[in-house]
């Protein structure tokens, strides 16, 4: 699993599109503890979340699920398309191979947005912790609907568009389910990770949860699935 776990995470950082989201992310980072920096008012009229980490949460609660599905959205029928699977099945597991998959892809984005609270906190002078825990919680959702959506569908050029598509979806439907007295949206609340990460506490946790259910669901699949 744990050769699984390099070659995806190493591939991801081997990507055009990956260096250009990290690079976006360190200078939204810097640009926005800069700002905060030379306006230390606004952060007198902080009620209690950090004013110099709300740059990085509006970042990846908007954009969060369309950059990870984006970028590995082909992680696992890449590889069956490819036929590389058959190789990869005879050296480890069905579970390894999902599993290593997932955590690859975690890893990337815990490195990246670790890189993002680390410039913030040199500006701020100090750390950021559960901001942080719940950026990668919020993450780690969106590479669970990742992993699901490289197994259901078969074809990485559909899954390509669908990402897309969920993409812009997942923070559409996530923050007006917040608000919206509708019967579907009150449900699509549950389901969506952004009700949890905005109640904060120990609901930050949740979306993780998901995540761990969605590996599940995966790992199910992929046993069954003709390679």
């Amino acid at each position: 699993m744990r050769a699984i776990i390099e070659k995806e995470f190493k591939s991801l950082f081997k990507s055009f599109k990956s260096i250009a989201v990290i690079l976006f992310f360190l200078i939204v980072s810097f640009a926005s503890s800069k700002f905060f920096s030379n306006n230390l008012e606004l952060l007198q009229q902080d009620q209690g979340e950090s004013v110099y980490a709300s740059s990085i949460r509006a970042l990846v609660m908007f954009f969060g699920s369309l950059f990870v599905l984006s970028l590995s959205h082909d992680v696992i029928n890449r590889e069956v398309e490819n036929q590389t699977i058959r190789f990869l099945v005879t050296k480890s597991s069905r579970n390894a191979i999902v599993i290593g998959k997932f955590l690859g892809v975690f890893l990337f984005w815990f490195v990246c947005v670790l890189s993002s609270f680390t410039v913030i906190a040199l500006f701020a002078g100090q750390l950021f912790v559960f901001d942080f825990l719940k950026m990668i919680c919020f993450l780690a959702y969106a590479i669970g609907v990742t992993i699901l959506l490289s197994l259901v569908v078969k074809k990485p050029s559909h899954t390509t568009f669908i990402a897309i598509l969920l993409g812009i979806a997942i923070p559409v439907l996530g923050i007006w389910s917040i608000t919206s007295k509708q019967f579907v949206l009150k449900i699509v609340k549950y389901v969506l990770p952004y009700y949890y990460i905005m109640k904060g506490s120990y609901y930050t946790f949740v979306p993780a949860c998901f995540a761990a259910l969605m590996l599940l669901i995966a790992l199910a699949v992929f046993k069954r699935r003709d390679l």
